[in-house]
């Protein structure tokens, strides 16, 4: 009974795990983005998930929120792998446009300094 030979695992789906060159990490996120939408629709959600939360927790101003998301985003450049930077700067531009909704309506519609 002759067996044929398959394809090296190299080149299959297993390789990235079994490369010495690539780390874990990146074949696993690299398979959870694939399978998933796109970074930028997930960035959107973290953001929202994060002001969303911390404008309940807190104490119904929409400033703090805004920071901590825009600090969030930013921080989240440098660990990313290149092809999820877009990722981070979704949540950092989300936090961007909130404090920019948060300087407007207390200027205007509060009328405060």
């Amino acid at each position: 009974m002759s067996f044929g030979t398959g394809p090296d695992i190299e080149e299959s789906d297993l390789g990235c795990f079994v490369d010495d060159s690539t780390y874990m990490t990146d074949c696993i996120v690299d398979g959870a983005m694939a399978a998933g939408p796109a970074p930028e629709l997930m960035g959107l959600l973290m953001a929202g998930t994060l002001l969303s939360s911390l404008y309940i927790a807190g104490d119904g101003t929409i400033a703090v929120p805004a920071v901590v998301t825009i600090i969030v985003g930013a921080s989240m450049v440098p660990l990313l792998p290149p092809q999820y930077v877009g990722f981070a700067y979704t949540v950092a531009i989300m936090g961007i446009v909130v404090a920019a909704f948060s300087v407007w309506t207390r200027f205007t519609h509060q009328a405060g300094y």
